[in-house]
């Protein structure tokens, strides 16, 4: 595998990298996907960026079949900080360490300046994978493409202020909902943005679950879907589904 910085003749393939990741790895629309691409990703405003002297652009070659190809590429902000905005891996190349071996190139490229990433929140969870390379969590923020605003998580080169995998209310063995009280799994969690989130049931033999404890802010009012994506109502504490581990990348 290569990392070298990222020319000319590679805005194509960067545009696709771009397009498939979106499709295969988050939670946006179609259109969604488009207007992303079309802001960010457009060969005019990919020129821009590799002429831009405080850009980084990386990309990754690495064998696919008989010939290396252009499998993954990373885009770095520079200035006070050095920002991570978009890390993208081609879905069929995942599991060969790409993504790794790109942010050790930005690692690498280190002259003091504090390293951040901006995930979008409708992507696939990143934390894990990020806090091996000593980024913590520590921001929400948002950004505008087009005219729609997306939510961004934010992490920080050993800056994070909170520990989300623990409780900020304590967490009881049991809460009252409509006048019935669910008893809490305190063993069974699930990470979330600010807190962890716990299991609830329906009664004390815990066979059917009722739904989930915010343990941000105390409330049951939390809501889910069939991406694995949970939302506290009250708080607006956030779980995606983690998929962007070791394996993954």
């Amino acid at each position: 595998m290569e990392i070298r910085p990222a020319d000319s003749e590679d805005r194509q393939r960067v545009e696709t990298l771009a397009r498939d990741s979106f499709r295969t790895s988050y939670a946006l629309s179609p259109q969604q996907i488009e207007t992303i691409v079309e802001n960010e990703f457009d060969d005019e405003t990919l020129a821009d960026r590799l002429a831009d002297p405080d850009t980084t652009v990386l990309v990754a070659e690495h064998a696919a079949g008989d010939t290396e190809q252009v499998q993954g590429f990373i885009d770095v902000a520079g200035g006070t900080e050095r920002t991570i905005r978009w890390l993208h891996v081609d879905p069929e190349a995942r599991g060969e360490g790409i993504a790794t071996a790109l942010l050790e190139g930005v690692q690498e490229d280190d002259d003091g300046t504090p390293l951040v990433a901006r995930i979008l929140e409708d992507a696939v969870e990143g934390g894990e994978f990020l806090e091996d390379f000593d980024l913590e969590s520590d921001d929400n923020a948002h950004v505008t493409f087009g005219n729609e605003e997306f939510a961004v998580a934010v992490f920080t080169e050993g800056e994070g202020t909170e520990d989300a995998n623990e409780p900020s209310v304590p967490v009881p063995e049991s809460v009252t909902v409509d006048g019935t009280a669910r008893p809490i799994e305190r063993d069974e969690t699930v990470p979330g943005r600010e807190a962890p989130f716990f299991s609830t049931y329906m009664g004390e033999d815990r066979t059917d679950q009722y739904g989930y404890f915010c343990s941000n802010c105390g409330s049951t009012d939390v809501s889910g879907d069939g991406l694995d994506r949970l939302e506290c109502s009250e708080c607006g504490n956030l779980h995606l589904a983690d998929e962007w581990d070791d394996s993954y990348l």
